[in-house]
């Protein structure tokens, strides 16, 4: 029986500082911390105030853009 769990994180890009995205995650525990992320891992362009999602199952971790799914 293989037990895996995902992961979700809720983003909110604070600033930009030349190549690197300095953003408000809320964890799974509903605590926010701030953390720093180059620009170059977005599969998109990012702004200050956009959202994204990271999540994280197996062995893969994806950032994605915008609002997550319902």
């Amino acid at each position: 029986m293989t037990f895996f769990t995902t992961l979700f994180f809720l983003g909110v890009v604070d600033t930009i500082e030349r190549d690197v995205v300095i953003a408000e995650i809320t964890t799974p525990e509903r605590r926010v911390v701030e953390i720093d992320l180059p620009i170059h891992i977005f599969p998109c362009e990012v702004r200050e105030g956009d959202v994204f999602y990271i999540t994280r199952d197996a062995d893969v971790t994806e950032i994605r853009c915008g609002e997550p799914p319902e």
